[in-house]
C-alpha cells in the first residue's frame, strides 16, 4: 500500500493506493506542524503500514523535516517528496524556472492530462486561488494566481478596523448579492470577486484558444464555489486532483 500527502497551506489530505485503484482518505485542518502530523496518524489508526510515502508539500521546510522524521519512526521508510519538474506524464511545464511552479499545480496538470483529451483549465480554490492552462498536446500554457477566499477575507479584517469590529459582533447570514451588513458584505464581495474572476478568465481563454475547453476544478473552496460559475462553461468538480496526479507519479515510479 502506497500512502499519498497533499500537504497545503490550510488542509492536509491523504488517500491511499492499493493495486494501482486511488482508495478514499480523510483531510484535516492545519493547525501547526506538530499537530498536524499527529492529526494525519490518527485519522489512519488501525491501517496498515504503508510500504511508500508520497508527499506534495507546499506547507514549508519544518512540515517536510517532520513527515520525515516520524515515517522514519513510524514505518521505517524516507518519505519520497514530489517536485515540479520541465516535463513528465504527457506535461511541458511552461515556467522559466520549472521548479518554480507549485507542486500542486504541476500534480494536478498530469491528473489533468490523464483525464481530459483536449485543451484544458485547472481552476484550484484553495489557501490561493490558481488557475493553469494546458494545451491538447500536453503544453502547459501558464497561469494566475490570486488572494483565495480566506486570504481576501483576512486582509479585509486585517487591514480595516471598523470591518474587523463589525464582523466580530456579527450574526452569520446568507449571502446575498447585496447585503444589508458588514459581514454579508464581505463574505459575499469576496465570493463574487472569486466567482467573477474565473469566469471572466475561463471566457477570455476560450475565445484565445478558439476551442472548448474543459475545466476541472479542485480545492477546498471548489464545492462553494462550483454553484455559482457561469452556465455557459461546464466545470467538473475534481477534490483530489492533486493526489490523483500523486497516485500516478506512484505508479510509474513503482
Amino acid at each position: 500500500m502506497i500512502l499519498l500527502v497533499d500537504a497545503g497551506n490550510t488542509r492536509i489530505k491523504w488517500a491511499s493506493l492499493e493495486m494501482g485503484v486511488l482508495q478514499p482518505g480523510a483531510a484535516i485542518l492545519r493547525r501547526g506542524a506538530n499537530d498536524d502530523i499527529d492529526a494525519l496518524i490518527a485519522t489512519r489508526d488501525g491501517m496498515p503500514t504503508p510500504g511508500r510515502l508520497l508527499v506534495a508539500s507546499v506547507a514549508g521546510a519544518e512540515l517536510r523535516a517532520l513527515f520525515t522524521a516520524r515515517s522514519r519512526q513510524l514505518w521505517g521508510i524516507e518519505p519520497e517528496f514530489i517536485s515540479s519538474q520541465p516535463e513528465g506524464f504527457g506535461v511541458t511545464n511552461a515556467y522559466l524556472d520549472p521548479q518554480r511552479l507549485g507542486v500542486d499545480r504541476w500534480l494536478a496538470l498530469i491528473a489533468a492530462r490523464r483525464a481530459v483529451a483536449g485543451p484544458v483549465c485547472v481552476v484550484d480554490c484553495g489557501t490561493a486561488l490558481t488557475l493553469d492552462v494546458m494545451a491538447e498536446d500536453g503544453q502547459h500554457l501558464g497561469g494566475l494566481i490570486i488572494p483565495g477566499l480566506g486570504l481576501m477575507r483576512h486582509a479585509l479584517l486585517a487591514n480595516t478596523a471598523d470591518i474587523k469590529a463589525a464582523l466580530e459582533t456579527a450574526s452569520p447570514q446568507g449571502i446575498a448579492l447585496l447585503a444589508k451588513d458588514t459581514y454579508g458584505g464581505v463574505m459575499g464581495g469576496t465570493l463574487y470577486a472569486v466567482i467573477a474572476t474565473i469566469d471572466r478568465v475561463v471566457r477570455d481563454l476560450g475565445e484565445e484558444i478558439g476551442g472548448r475547453l474543459t475545466c476541472l476544478l479542485t480545492g477546498g473552496d471548489g464545492g462553494v464555489i462550483l454553484p455559482l460559475l457561469s452556465t455557459d462553461t461546464v466545470f467538473h468538480h475534481e477534490p483530489d486532483l492533486v493526489l490523483q496526479g500523486l497516485a500516478i507519479v506512484a505508479e510509474a515510479e513503482r
